[in-house]
C-alpha cells in the first residue's frame, strides 16, 4: 500500500512540475490556443529521449538515482525520466534547474559561480524560489543557437558530469554559443 502511495504521489509530483516548468517558460494555457508549436527544429523527441536516458545512466554508474528532463528554448518539456528508487526531490530540483537555465542562458554552475562573484546578481537572485543554482543544469546550442536545456537533479555532485556526459552522444550540441 504505501509503495503504491508513493508511485502515486511522485507521479503528481512530476506531473506537477511539468507544469510548473511550462508556467514559468510563460506558455500560452490551452484556453489561449497559439500558432506556435514543439518544434523538432529545437531539439527532437529522440535526442531528448537519448539524453536523458544517458544522463541517468551515467549517473547509476556512478551509484545516484536521479531525475533528467530536457526541454526545449521555448520551455516545452520534451523528455522527463527518473531512475528507479529517486527520492522526489531530485524531480524538484531538475525542474528548478531546468527553469535556472531558461531564465539565464547559462549553465546553472555558471551562475553558482556569478552568485559568489557578482553581488548585485546575488542580490537580485539569490533568494529567488524559482531558481536553483545547484551545478547539474546546462543550456543546449546548435550552430550558436540556444536550443534546450538539459537537467539532472539528484545526483549530488554529479549531476553536472552525467549531464556532460550524455551531450556527447549528440554531436551538434554545445553549452556555449
Amino acid at each position: 500500500m504505501r509503495a503504491r502511495i508513493l508511485s502515486l504521489m511522485s507521479a503528481l509530483l512530476l506531473s506537477g512540475l511539468a507544469a510548473e516548468v511550462l508556467a514559468q517558460a510563460q506558455v500560452p494555457s490551452p484556453e489561449a490556443p497559439s500558432a506556435q508549436r514543439i518544434s523538432a527544429d529545437l531539439i527532437t523527441r529522440a535526442d531528448a529521449l537519448k539524453v536523458a536516458d544517458a544522463s541517468i545512466a551515467a549517473c547509476e554508474r556512478q551509484g545516484e538515482k536521479v531525475a533528467a528532463m530536457v526541454s526545449d528554448a521555448d520551455g516545452f518539456l520534451r523528455a522527463a525520466l527518473s531512475s528507479d528508487g529517486l527520492n522526489p526531490i531530485g524531480l524538484r530540483t531538475a525542474s528548478l534547474k531546468t527553469a535556472t537555465v531558461l531564465k539565464f542562458k547559462v549553465s546553472t554552475r555558471s551562475l553558482q559561480e556569478r552568485l559568489e562573484s557578482d553581488a548585485a546578481f546575488a542580490k537580485e537572485y539569490g533568494k529567488d524560489a524559482r531558481y536553483f543554482y545547484h551545478p547539474g543544469a546546462v543550456p543546449i546550442y546548435r550552430d550558436g543557437k540556444f536550443v534546450a536545456v538539459l537537467a539532472v537533479g539528484g545526483g549530488h555532485d554529479k549531476d553536472e558530469s552525467c549531464a556532460l556526459e550524455a551531450l556527447k552522444l549528440l554531436p551538434w550540441a554545445k553549452t556555449n554559443p
